[in-house]
């Protein structure tokens, strides 16, 4: 008898409490620069794939420094840059998507446009139906992908609505987003939405403009972490300037930027499952505030410093990338990997989100 509860025990135990991977996204951030660890990071992502369930997304600065070249040789070196990231997951048969961001809009110089058309071209090229630009290169969206029964991704690309050489009014094309925002999220209402984009809507990292003590003491250990020289007054000017007279669209608090948010948040506050997921910040972070869900996985090749904050779950300012899995009873599973100890891949933080 006890044998047979012990049975019954572990039987309704597995199906309590064990969940199916229904789709599983791999997210890198800002991968657009060759280098060991993100070639390392890349590579050992590949193992982690799920056949025919998982799908990889790019969020943005494909390309480092300044986007895809219009000319040779360097056109062929970019697109190299591009190849390092998708091709290891191609040859394994899972679909890979590229979002824009500033840096693949020339850092937002004038070529912008003609810049990320131009990575967008490229991809087209390949003549592959899986490895996408999204949403079409060169426009703002949103474009939807639905991946699953319940799970639906949702791109656009924020820095087309920063960039600020269009030479062109785009009021319609925002009043337009916001339209089709509306009717997707009405759409899949019943659905779990990932709100996809180069900017996220938080972030600790060097674009919320957050300065501590050292910045206004030590400022050059921006730089460099041992540059620990005493520049108290100095020191001040960097964090006041950036806020004024350097202010740029790729910050936070930039009116721009601040408009983007807002309309965003105002629109999505309606949904109730939902996360947002983005790059730009050089970091891994995963906010909770106000029933808002933020992931920031934006190292893939690049690291920054990012600020503690009490909505702040988890950070990590060192090269990363973080995995999203749908599980079949509607809740998603965080995860976020790292290279630490070196040359070892580590799950360095994992949490679940349980909908209503």
């Amino acid at each position: 008898m006890r044998s047979l509860f012990l049975v019954l025990y572990v039987f309704i135990s597995y199906f309590s409490y064990s969940q199916e991977v229904e789709r599983r996204l791999i997210v890198f951030g800002d991968a657009g620069e060759i280098n060991t660890k993100q070639s390392f990071l890349i590579q050992k992502a590949q193992d982690l794939l799920l056949e025919q369930k998982t799908t990889v997304f790019f969020v943005g600065d494909n390309i480092y420094p300044l986007g895809m070249a219009l000319t040779a040789p360097e056109n062929e070196e970019t697109a190299n840059i591009l190849r390092s990231q998708y091709e290891g997951f191609r040859r394994l048969g899972a679909p890979v998507y590229f979002l824009a961001g500033n840096h693949d809009w020339d850092k937002s110089k004038e070529e912008g446009l003609a810049k990320v058309k131009a990575q967008g071209q490229f991809l087209k090229d390949q003549g592959d139906s899986d490895l996408q630009f999204v949403p079409e290169a060169g426009t703002l969206g949103p474009k939807a992908i639905q991946l699953s029964e319940n799970l639906v991704v949702i791109t656009y690309d924020s820095e087309f609505w920063l960039f600020p050489h269009h030479g062109r009014s785009i009021d319609q094309d925002k009043i337009q987003f916001e339209q089709e925002l509306k009717q997707l999220l009405d759409q899949y209402k019943d659905k779990r939405v990932i709100m996809m984009s180069h900017h996220p809507m938080l972030t600790f990292g060097e674009h919320a403009l957050k300065y501590n003590w050292r910045d206004h003491v030590f400022p050059l250990t921006r730089l460099w972490k041992g540059a620990y020289v005493p520049l108290p007054g100095l020191g001040s000017l960097y964090p006041l300037f950036r806020s004024t007279l350097l202010a740029s669209p790729e910050d936070i608090k930039h009116p721009a930027y601040a408009d983007l948010r807002s309309r965003v948040l105002e629109i999505c506050k309606h949904h109730p499952n939902l996360i947002y997921v983005s790059g730009h910040d050089h970091g891994l972070q995963y906010i909770v505030k106000d029933n808002l869900y933020q992931v920031v996985s934006g190292s893939g090749s690049k690291t920054s410093e990012i600020r503690k904050d009490k909505s702040l779950k988890y950070r990590y300012n060192k090269q990363g990338f973080c995995i999203l899995d749908c599980l079949d009873n509607g809740a998603i599973a965080i995860q976020f990997y790292i290279d630490e100890p070196e040359d070892a891949l580590t799950k360095s933080f994992e949490t679940k989100i349980e909908f209503q």
